[in-house]
């Protein structure tokens, strides 16, 4: 059950819902015209619509498809195909391809890959002495983790302490709980939390195993030091960069791995093995071999060139700040398969403690956003909207001022860097990979045109919730790859008679959007291995392509018979789209639109932040045909932001579960004024 506190009005930065009413529906009586929506037109539903010319209205069901189905069967009311629609189907398309690159491809060629590192690893630890006996042994356990992770039998493992070492890094991993120094790297303190299976790893074993290896490859970093810290760790990734070159097939596995996982969600952040060899060769003046590993003036200027001319943008990991420290630099490290840099968690580290600081507001409660650390109040929670603030989103710039998470010391200089940062990002980079595409989604669909009907900053809102719950999504798909952002830990009309029934449908203006969207269907057609994948994404471009001309057409003379027809049955089309891009066949689970994934950690509340889309909302919208009104109903995103402590990060089945038994937190204040009610009789 939808929550919130009754309000008779919502006053945010000049958007204002009150009860005084514009009147848009005139003399239009739709319980009249429209019977089959007499038992959702409640009198707060019509006073909303008569205010804004649109309602959402909270539902149960779980299947967005299913809707639009139904609603396409109503002789009396017109369908509204909303950018949802298209914005979801994408995600099911794309979940679905990654699941089935992973089970087919990926996770067999890391078990092979992991067993060939490892055989190496035990070789060096048994043969290697001097100063690169601690890399190889660093190497070993290294890749015994990550071979136990798999379950792989065909590998010796450490025995004596080192055996109970890897116990101790397994247990850590299957309890997935705690901030721990790592067992075998002296100063590495990892959020074991983050080997909580989540997203669609919970499906079955093999995801799992393949999840929790990918985490420790991508997580546990081998850091380049700095003057006077160890070197046993830089020599170990020296090591695992120098095998990744000789062992036979080791480097062509490697790549099989990586290159898909670039395709869809981007460059590393962190330096990887094959980099790391290039850089090393570079700046020695050869190819690099075990014997540098012994020459420790070398290393520590090899090590220093690294850091001068090498720095990743996002903290993903425990890093304790002094003030006299502030602002970190994020460490230089070596991760096996480093997870990838994504804007959105740059943006995040960017806006949070030690870059955003000090609370300077007094309101209570604090702000979302406030946290309590060993320095005081300070900003260590990022906020859905802060992405759309940097992308010049004018309604979320004013949302977070009116909450108060602008009131921070440095958020407003940061806020200004980060937009024209952004704004300066080539085209090109943008569309560098898959996930960085959802960007430019973004960005041309708050460029589309509200209903005419409809008020356009309320519409503005909706949008934000469209937007923000494709958003969520977007994290849930990228939860194992996408590089995680954390907190430092911060020490000390007129109408005169009803319509005729009809089979007509309204295409919500958004001609930029699906022309984008249809761009990046081809680069991913054009990316595929099989013909039923390639023939699905195909199909899914020239839906959008259509879209795209279709906006034109019901903007300028108005929609035909056949092209309504087209738009009111086009739902059922999408859905056997996101059917073709695997042999195996589509779960209910999978075209769900409520998903979860944590997206923020922060170590001085010991809590995370958790995004999320909800089941889907029924969407009404006033509309004209021809002169005449109409309520047209889609289906549209709810969304969610809310907190969870660090050792509880939430998969998809315990938030269906908290949905099922309507024990869901409320969703954001700012959008709590385009809501109506589902009234009991009415069922979904």
């Amino acid at each position: 059950m939808f929550k919130r506190k009754a309000l008779t009005a919502v006053l945010v930065m000049g958007f204002c819902i009150t009860n005084s009413y514009a009147g848009r529906l005139g003399s239009f009586n739709p319980r009249k015209s429209q019977p089959d929506l007499r038992g959702i037109l409640t009198k707060q539903n019509l006073d909303k619509i008569d205010s804004l010319g649109f309602v959402l209205c909270p539902t149960a069901a779980t299947d967005i498809y299913g809707m639009y189905e139904d609603y396409a069967s109503s002789q009396h009311t017109p369908l509204f195909v909303s950018a949802d629609l298209v914005l979801h189907t994408f995600h099911v398309m794309f979940a679905q391809m990654v699941e089935t690159m992973e089970a087919e491809e990926l996770l067999i060629r890391l078990e092979d890959l992991t067993a060939l590192m490892c055989r190496k690893a035990e070789e060096d630890y048994k043969n290697l002495g001097g100063k690169a006996k601690e890399a190889a042994r660093i190497q070993y356990l290294y890749f015994a983790v990550g071979a136990r992770l798999l379950n792989l039998q065909s590998v010796n493992y450490p025995e004596g302490k080192d055996a109970e070492i890897l116990e101790t890094e397994i247990s850590r991993i299957e309890e997935h709980s705690g901030m721990y120094e790592v067992s075998f790297l002296p100063g590495v303190v990892e959020d074991y939390s983050q080997y909580m299976p989540r997203g669609h790893y919970t499906k079955a074993d093999y995801f799992e195993r393949y999840f929790k290896a990918m985490m420790w490859f991508g997580r546990i970093p081998l850091h380049v030091p700095a003057e006077n810290e160890s070197l046993d760790g830089f020599r170990a990734a020296l090591l695992i960069s120098i095998n990744l070159k000789q062992v036979e097939h080791t480097e062509s596995l490697w790549g099989f791995v990586n290159t898909p996982i670039s395709f869809f969600f981007g460059s590393a952040d962190d330096l990887t093995p094959d980099l790391l060899y290039t850089e090393a060769r570079n700046f020695f003046g050869e190819q690099p071999s075990v014997k540098l590993l012994k020459n420790d003036k070398k290393l520590r200027e090899c090590a220093a060139h690294l850091r001068k001319n090498f720095q990743p943008k996002i903290l993903s990991e425990y890093t304790e700040i002094l003030p006299e420290e502030s602002p970190i630099e994020v460490p230089v490290s070596m991760r096996f398969f480093p997870q990838t840099f994504v804007l959105d968690s740059y943006i995040f580290s960017e806006l949070v403690a030690d870059r955003v600081t000090t609370y300077q507001g007094s309101r209570e409660p604090r702000p979302f956003t406030c946290g309590t650390t060993e320095l005081g109040e300070m900003r260590v929670f990022p906020r859905g909207l802060d992405i759309l603030a940097v992308m010049s989103n004018s309604e979320a710039e004013r949302i977070l001022a009116a909450e108060g998470d602008r009131e921070y010391e440095g958020y407003e200089d940061q806020l200004s860097r980060l937009k024209s940062w952004f704004a300066s990002i080539p085209d090109e980079e943008r569309g560098a990979c898959v996930y960085s595409s959802w960007f430019e989604f973004a960005l041309n669909y708050s460029a589309s045109n509200p209903p005419s009907k409809v008020d356009a900053p309320a519409w503005e809102r909706k949008k934000l919730v469209t937007t923000l719950g494709s958003w969520a999504q977007l994290k849930h798909d990228a939860v194992l790859y996408g590089k995680q952002s954390f907190t430092g830990y911060m020490l000390n009309g007129y109408y005169h008679e009803g319509p005729e029934p009809s089979e007509l449908a309204y295409l919500e203006d958004a001609p930029l959007l699906y022309r984008e969207m249809a761009e990046c269907a081809r680069s991913i057609a054009g990316f595929s291995h099989t013909d039923w994948c390639q023939s699905s994404w195909g199909r899914f471009a020239e839906t959008l392509e259509e879209f795209e001309r279709l906006t034109q057409i019901q903007r300028h003379q108005g929609l035909s018979e056949d092209e309504h027809l087209l738009l009111r049955y086009m739902a059922e089309d999408l859905s056997t789209m996101t059917a073709g891009i695997s042999v195996t066949p589509l779960t209910d689970d999978m075209e769900r639109l409520a998903l979860i994934s944590d997206v923020h950690t922060d170590p001085n509340t010991r809590q995370v932040l958790e995004e999320a889309s909800g089941n889907p909302a029924r969407l009404l919208v006033l509309v004209d045909f021809k002169g005449r009104p109409y309520l047209a109903q889609g289906a549209a995103f709810t969304y969610y932001e809310f907190k969870q402590p660090l050792s509880d990060r939430l998969t998809d089945q315990a938030w269906w579960e908290m949905l099922e038994k309507g024990e869901e937190p409320g969703m954001p204040a700012w959008s709590e004024g385009l809501w109506g009610i589902r009234p009991a009789s009415v069922e979904e």
